[in-house]
């Protein structure tokens, strides 16, 4: 993600403010409980319901196109579908009722403890052990939970026993929230699929709940918090923390947003009088290193030769997933020509170990590279230390290969002018990196950007003995659609297999 110095300050400033409005939220919360005796899973139906609407009525507006193609991709579908159950309304009744049974503070405080599960998860995936700095922060962790929760009187517990339990299934669904979503963030964006999180989770939430049938005061305060929640509380923090990670980029804005436990603390002290005891600082300080010292990044050097064979670790917790990506994708400049050549390099050395004959002159040559580059076609992936592990290119003008009679059938019929379909070419990614997603993030990436040009299919060629492309090909949605003879410049034949998979 490139950062515009002189909005870095900007993104600051909405990541705090979009921190403060989530611990508002709480606070509000914490006020329709204790003062409207309105029940937490009233407010998480009505607030995941609106807000819902008010994402995807956003999402219509600013991309139409995709709201209605997601529609038809039952894969990311079903991973939304468990994304809402499982990630957001549990996070949001678990939450609830932990600041229902205590506060807004000590629940926002308790959640935070799901930093902990994600890097247990990291760890165990990684088959690795803790480092120093996250063996620290798990023990500041749990040191800080015990001190909100005993108020220094280890004897027992000075909240109840089910504000402790329900604050710890929040911190796990945290953990659900933060690492599910990943792929189909990256493929539809945030606000589709927290707009349509937030709409399955509220309808499967509103039928099981029913709350027209939970008595309710309808009051004029009543319902300004209940708006503030939705409106303040949730759209307008999510929109601040996005434009916090727009212009100050996502660790910083991640690490900003440390302050919601704070502003949740201090709102309800301030606003709702609720008591805070030396022993409640102690443990939020407690907690905040914790999240400090689990979200921290570490300076690595840059690879050599070329600077891609670093093999990418597995993400820490830097933020919510709702907006965060571990993979990103850049337009090549001509700076990355000898980067990009030697990623090539190591395509030809993989078809070389498949059986596969390219000839003397292999493809692209480096003058197509070149021109591909100075038309901005050619992309490169980038891990988070901004180390090239692969690249792609996507080009919207008409294959002249695809124009001509094959055995086989395209999806879409070009009709002559602009062509409904974009191409994938090139897709190679560095020997260390793979099998860790970059090829699944790569046909991610071409395709939104094939949508964004408004085209209706993505089509692709591979040399029959391509088994791995094939196979991650076949397995996401593309179908087999016939052979093409391609000649290269000396006129030689070469047979590849087509692939198109339709966009909307």
């Amino acid at each position: 993600m490139v950062v515009q110095g002189n909005h870095v300050m900007r993104g600051v400033v909405c990541a705090l403010l979009g921190g403060v409005l989530w611990g508002f939220s709480g606070t509000c919360a914490q006020l329709l409980m204790s003062t409207y005796d309105v029940p937490a899973l009233w407010i998480t139906c009505v607030r995941m319901s609106i807000a819902g609407a008010l994402f995807l009525a956003a999402t219509a507006v600013k991309d139409p196109r995709g709201l209605v193609a997601v529609f038809r991709d039952w894969r990311s579908l079903i991973s939304i579908a468990a994304f809402a159950l499982f990630g957001v309304l549990l996070t949001q009744v678990s939450y609830l009722l932990t600041i229902g049974y205590t506060d807004a503070g000590t629940g926002t405080m308790l959640e935070q403890i799901g930093l902990v599960f994600i890097m247990v998860y990291v760890c165990l995936r990684t088959r690795r052990l803790p480092k120093l700095r996250e063996a620290i922060g798990l023990v500041f962790a749990l040191i800080g939970m015990v001190v909100i929760s005993t108020q220094g009187n280890l004897g027992g517990l000075a909240i109840p026993i089910e504000g402790l339990a329900w604050g710890l299934v929040a911190a796990l669904a945290l953990a659900f929230y933060t690492l599910m979503p990943a792929r189909v963030l990256k493929k539809w964006g945030s606000l589709i699929v927290t707009g349509l999180a937030m709409t399955f989770g509220g309808a499967a939430a509103t039928a099981f709940v029913q709350p027209w049938t939970i008595p309710v005061a309808v009051e004029p305060g009543m319902v300004a918090t209940m708006a503030a929640i939705v409106v303040v509380g949730t759209l307008g923090a999510y929109m601040l923390y996005l434009q916090g990670i727009t212009d100050a980029g996502p660790v910083k804005a991640s690490l900003l947003c440390a302050v919601e436990p704070v502003s949740a603390m201090v709102i309800s002290a301030v606003w709702l009088k609720t008591a805070i005891t030396v022993y409640d600082i102690g443990g939020c300080a407690l907690i905040l290193v914790m999240v400090l010292l689990v979200t921290q990044r570490e300076e690595k050097p840059a690879a050599e030769d070329g600077g891609f064979e670093q093999a990418p670790d597995a993400p820490l917790f830097l933020g919510p997933a709702a907006v965060l990506g571990y993979f990103s994708s850049r337009v090549a400049e001509r700076d990355d020509y000898g980067t990009a050549m030697a990623l090539l390099d190591e395509g030809h050395k993989t078809f070389k170990e498949l059986g596969i004959d390219e000839g003397r002159k292999k493809y692209p040559s480096p003058r197509r590279l070149m021109h591909s580059i100075k038309n901005k076609t050619t992309h490169l992936i980038e891990n988070k230390d901004g180390v090239a592990i692969g690249m792609y290119a996507v080009s919207f003008s008409p294959d002249p290969q695809y124009g001509k009679p094959f055995s086989g059938r395209w999806l879409t019929q070009d009709s002559g002018g602009e062509p409904p379909y974009a191409v994938l070419h090139w897709v190679s990614v560095a020997p260390a990196a793979r099998r860790s997603g970059v090829g699944r993030f790569i046909l991610d990436d071409a395709e939104r950007l094939a949508r964004k040009r408004g085209r209706e299919s993505l089509r692709a060629d591979i040399y029959p003995e391509n088994e791995p492309m094939r196979a991650l090909l076949e397995k996401y949605g593309y179908s087999e659609c016939g052979v093409v003879a391609v000649k290269d410049y000396f006129g030689r034949e070469k047979r590849r297999v087509a692939f198109e998979k339709m966009l909307r």
